[in-house]
């Protein structure tokens, strides 16, 4: 009998929670029918505030629930693919936050119980579902920049804002630099954000798979506290990866990514990431995330196609301001309803997700690459990451 309408429940009610929420609460067809988090105090305001009936304490007990379709996972890191595969192997279909995994094994071992119970799983990457790339991919998949050769990304660095760790905050998100938890070792921010930015490079390079990747290590500690931006345990690290480079299967293809955490001595308001992509015959300038940095003629913009011979064409994607992520752009927040909606339509509709497990894992794969380069001091290619390794493996002691 075809489904009419999808439940789910989500479980860790953290930051990640808030935006997720909204993606049910916006389909017509989708509800959020139990919460789990393991402060009851915590899921029961949040279940009083979005009026959702159930509360759980035990992730067991969420997954039995029969009029549970879909286990929303906004856990931290080390637990997303072990909680994938369990709800995976109770029949429910999955939204998982991103990274996916900790290793390729632990990603693939998931994805297993996916496959052999015919469920839908969606990763978490905003980047593949913000209205802004959306839009640039589609204007790169009709020619408008001719062959894509070459992408510049840029990203405003930061771990956890102050006010986020603030007494009254969600929950405390300190997790994100353990280096087990975080699943990242002694570059926690990168394995955290870098599957981002390797998602992005791939989904706006027209799916052009990435093939070496070499990290440059350096060091924060020297740096100023800078109020605001990013929290201070990432600000002094001993390690860091500020800029990341790339060759993509195609010879002829490339990409950089690099930290940029001040501009011209000032802060950079951006916090967020923007994309530059060239092509044979034109470029197109992307605001990703956040901020409000990306100008053309004294206006603030989201989206920028310059041609040869011809004017530029601008677009904006004014969708509501954003009080999760404290942006007066709702992209990131934006990205995640997105990606709710889009796994519900799937799910109703019996369709592969654009954004799989399989992808998640490879971003993650990517990840790992650019962690060992930063390691070892050398070009790492993406197929020598073999199943088992995991970055805190690896990590300083």
């Amino acid at each position: 009998m075809a489904r009419s309408r999808v439940t789910a429940g989500i479980v860790g009610l953290g930051l990640a929670a808030q935006a997720h929420v909204k993606g049910y609460e916006t389909h017509p067809l989708a509800e959020v029918g139990a919460v789990c988090d393991v402060d009851r105090e915590r899921a029961a305001r949040f279940a009083a505030e979005h009026r959702i009936p159930r509360v759980y304490t035990a992730y067991e007990e969420l997954l039995a629930d029969p009029a549970i379709d879909v286990a929303d996972i906004a856990t931290p890191t080390y637990l997303h693919a072990t909680m994938t595969r369990q709800a995976a192997l109770a029949g429910k279909h999955v939204h998982c936050e991103k990274p996916f995994c900790t290793s390729v094994a632990e990603g693939l071992d998931a994805i297993a119980a996916v496959r052999q119970k015919g469920v839908k799983l969606v990763v978490g990457e905003t980047y593949v579902f913000i209205s802004a790339h959306i839009k640039a991919r589609e204007l790169i998949a009709s020619g408008a920049i001719g062959r894509p050769l070459q992408i510049r990304q840029r990203h405003g660095a930061w771990l956890e804002r102050k006010r986020g760790l603030a007494e009254g905050a969600p929950m405390d998100r300190t997790w994100r630099l353990d280096p087990v938890k975080s699943g990242g070792g002694d570059y926690a921010w990168i394995f955290d954000h870098a599957v981002h930015f390797f998602a992005a490079a791939e989904y706006l390079m027209l799916d052009q798979p990435i093939a070496e990747i070499y990290a440059l290590s350096g060091s924060n500690r020297a740096l100023p506290g800078q109020s605001g931006a990013a929290h201070d345990p990432y600000t002094t690290a001993e390690r860091d990866i500020p800029i990341i480079t790339w060759k993509y299967a195609d010879p002829a293809c490339h990409g950089v990514w690099m930290r940029a955490e001040r501009l011209n001595g000032k802060h950079d308001f951006m916090r967020g990431f923007s994309t530059i992509v060239c092509g044979q015959t034109g470029m197109l300038e992307v605001l990703g995330e956040g901020g409000h940095n990306l100008l053309w003629e004294g206006k603030q913009q989201h989206l920028v196609l310059h041609r040869e011979g011809q004017a530029a064409e601008c677009w904006r994607f004014d969708e509501g301001g954003d009080e999760v992520w404290e942006s007066d752009i709702a992209y990131y927040s934006q990205g995640h309803i997105h990606q709710v909606h889009h796994l519900v339509d799937c799910i109703l509709a019996d369709q592969e997700p654009r954004y799989t497990g399989e992808d998640g894992v490879h971003a993650v794969q990517c990840t790992l690459a650019a962690i060992r380069s930063a390691r070892e001091g050398r070009p790492v290619r993406v197929e020598e990451i073999d199943p088992a390794y995991a970055a805190y493996e690896g990590a300083a002691s």
